[in-house]
C-alpha cells in the first residue's frame, strides 16, 4: 500500500496579516521561507516517488525551499490549490469574526458566497488524487483546508470536527 505525505506551505503574507487568501497567490513571508527549509529535515525520513503540488506560489515556493535538489516527478495543479473562499478571498478573519459569519468556514457543508464548503473541496481534491497511481509513494505539497478536509474523511473524523483542525505551517502527515 502506498504512503500518501501531505505538506502544508510554509507561513504566507496572508497567514501573517489575518486575511484569507483561498485562490488568492499570496507568497511566504520570512518566517514561511525559513519553516520550509526547516522542513528539509521531516522530509528525509518520509519515502516518496513523486510530488504533486498545489500551483499557488506558496505550495510551489514551499516545494522548492523543502527539497531543493529533487529530481523525480512533479505534478504542479490547480485540483491541489486551497479552499476558495469566494467573496470574502481577501477579507480579514477577525472581521468576519465581528460580523458572526466566520462559522460557516469552520463547518463541512457550509460556504462563503461563491466559494467552497469543505465538502466541495475534499471531492474536487480526492477526484485530483484519483488521477494519479495510488501504489506510489507520494508527497503532496498543499494547503491547511485541504489537508483538514481529505485528511479528515481518510481519518474517518466526525463531519462536525473537520473544520476545527488546524494544522500550522509547513506541518507533515502521512497516512498510507
Amino acid at each position: 500500500m502506498a504512503r500518501w505525505s501531505f505538506l502544508r506551505h510554509g507561513e504566507s503574507v496572508a497567514n501573517a496579516e489575518g486575511w484569507l487568501a483561498g485562490h488568492t497567490d499570496a507568497d511566504l513571508t520570512e518566517a514561511g521561507v525559513a519553516q520550509a527549509v526547516a522542513a528539509r529535515d521531516a522530509l528525509n525520513d518520509v519515502p516518496f516517488e513523486r510530488v504533486l503540488v498545489s500551483d499557488l506560489t506558496r505550495a510551489r515556493r514551499t516545494l522548492a525551499l523543502a527539497l531543493p535538489d529533487w529530481r523525480g516527478p512533479v505534478v504542479v495543479s490547480s485540483g491541489l490549490r486551497e479552499r476558495t473562499i469566494g467573496d470574502w478571498d481577501g477579507r480579514r478573519a477577525d472581521e468576519l469574526r465581528a460580523l458572526g459569519a466566520f462559522e460557516v468556514l469552520i463547518t463541512w457543508d457550509g460556504r462563503p458566497p461563491n466559494g467552497e464548503s469543505h465538502a466541495d473541496l475534499a471531492r474536487r481534491v480526492i477526484g485530483t488524487l484519483d488521477e494519479h497511481d495510488a501504489e506510489t509513494d507520494t508527497l503532496v505539497v498543499c494547503h491547511g483546508a485541504l489537508m483538514r478536509a481529505v485528511l479528515g474523511v481518510v481519518d474517518g473524523r466526525p463531519r462536525d470536527e473537520i473544520g476545527k483542525v488546524r494544522y500550522p505551517n509547513c506541518a507533515l502527515q502521512t497516512r498510507q
